[in-house]
C-alpha cells in the first residue's frame, strides 16, 4: 500500500491493484462455500417449515428425504441425489473457472 501511495495511486487504484489481488483467494474460497452449502440447504428449511406451506420452501434436499424416508421411494431419492451433486459439481466448477480467471488476471 504504501509503496503504490508513493507511486501516487488513489484509494482506488490501490484497492484494485493491491488488496483486492490478495483478498482474492478468500472470496473465491467463500463463495464457494456459500454456494454449496445453501444449494445443500436442509435442516433450516425442514425446521421451520418442513417444506410448506405447499410446496413453497422445498429444496432437492428436503425432496430427497421426504421420499426416501416419507414415502420409501429409495431409488428415487437417490436419483435426485445424484442430480443434486451432479449440480453442485457443475455450478461449483463453473464458478472455479470464472473466480480463478479473476485471481490470476488481477
Amino acid at each position: 500500500h504504501e509503496a503504490a501511495m508513493i507511486d501516487g495511486a488513489g484509494r482506488w487504484q490501490r484497492f484494485r491493484h493491491v488488496t483486492w489481488p490478495l483478498l482474492a483467494p478468500a472470496v473465491t474460497i467463500n463463495l464457494m462455500l456459500s454456494t454449496i452449502g445453501g444449494l445443500k440447504l436442509f435442516d433450516q428449511v425442514y425446521a421451520a417449515t418442513n417444506g410448506g406451506p405447499g410446496y413453497a420452501s422445498e429444496t432437492l434436499s428436503t425432496v430427497l428425504y421426504k421420499q426416501a424416508f416419507v414415502f420409501g421411494n429409495y431409488g428415487y431419492s437417490t436419483a435426485i441425489a445424484l442430480v443434486l451433486a451432479l449440480f453442485v459439481a457443475a455450478v461449483s466448477m463453473v464458478q472455479v473457472y470464472y473466480l480463478r480467471g479473476r485471481e490470476i488476471s488481477a
